[in-house]
């Protein structure tokens, strides 16, 4: 490998934001960025970017698939990689101070390093909350063992791939245009031997306007719909011992884009216990009603989405 870190950056019109991106990153020898434009509106100006940070080693690749997507841009950057390990940033996000100083020191070759993220909000400038599931993943792993990392950790960023792994199981992204990244994660966190998990904070991701998290147009809204039937299908394929997807929030989220014949299809899901009829908590919940009351009581609002739509 010519590299100890290469970091894939899929990027569509974020100019500004790659540079606070960029600069988060040390210039070192052995840090490889590959930046792939997914055909953003205006073409990426690439001598300005080079000439900027002409310390870094960053190599640029423009999505020439046909399929736009996160994904497809994913996809081109792997074929590029020449680190030892692979690590996946978003161009809106941004590295801890002293994160690749700490992958130096804690880093032992495991398959897949999990690492508790951060976040902030670009609209407020305050915190966000969109990290809090994946803090909670890392913090049950590391204080009971519990495996649900592996299956719910459905993003790539925070964490660190061993390179020769991703190759030995030619894992890739779907080339979709929303959740692109629910496969990956799940196939590579089934078909990883060795995990580990810290709890230090290496990836900061940020909550911004316009961001597909927040997009409920049909077309994205169906593309979710359709990874979460590819997510059921692997989980009972494989018996994977993990939190089936429910038959209450596939409806609940979908049901706008799903037709009759989808609807028997994931009934059929149900039927045949590839599905659970609510989540886990719910069932938790309805034996112990006081603590449902107590959560609704005590939570923390969570950030209304509407102020991040474009």
């Amino acid at each position: 490998m010519d590299f100890t870190y290469s970091i894939v950056v899929p990027h569509y019109n974020s100019h500004d934001e790659l540079d606070r991106l960029f600069e988060s990153i040390p210039a070192r020898a052995d840090i490889q960025i590959i930046v792939v434009d997914d055909n953003s509106r205006e073409a990426i100006d690439v001598s300005g970017f080079t000439d900027k940070h002409h310390r870094h080693h960053i190599e640029f690749y423009v999505n020439d698939t046909g399929v736009d997507g996160a994904g497809s841009a994913r996809n081109i950057a792997l074929s590029h990689v020449r680190g030892q390990y692979t690590l996946f940033a978003d161009a809106d996000d941004f590295f801890c101070d002293g994160a690749f100083e700490l992958l130096d020191t804690i880093l032992q070759g495991d398959d897949i390093s999990y690492f508790s993220p951060t976040a902030q909000c670009d609209v407020t400038g305050g915190d966000s909350d969109r990290h809090h599931l994946y803090a909670n993943l890392v913090n049950d792993y590391l204080s009971v063992g519990d495996e649900e990392i592996r299956y719910h950790f459905s993003v790539p960023w925070s964490k660190v791939y061993l390179t020769e792994f991703l190759e030995d199981h030619a894992l890739y992204f779907d080339d979709v245009i929303a959740s692109n990244d629910v496969m990956f994660s799940l196939v590579s966190g089934h078909k990883a031997k060795r995990i580990a998990a810290y709890q230090n904070e290496i990836y900061c991701v940020t909550r911004g306007k316009g961001t597909l998290t927040v997009n409920f147009e049909p077309e994205v809204v169906r593309s979710r719909y359709l990874v979460e039937i590819a997510r059921a299908d692997y989980i009972a394929k494989f018996d994977i011992t993990t939190e089936k997807p429910s038959f209450y929030k596939m409806v609940k989220n979908f049901h706008k884009v799903m037709s009759l014949g989808e609807f028997a299809y994931v009934l059929g899901l149900l039927l045949q216990r590839k599905i659970t009829v609510v989540p886990r908590r719910t069932y938790y919940y309805l034996k112990n009603p006081f603590e449902a009351f107590s959560r609704v009581i005590n939570r923390k609002s969570s950030e209304s989405s509407q102020r991040y739509q474009a």
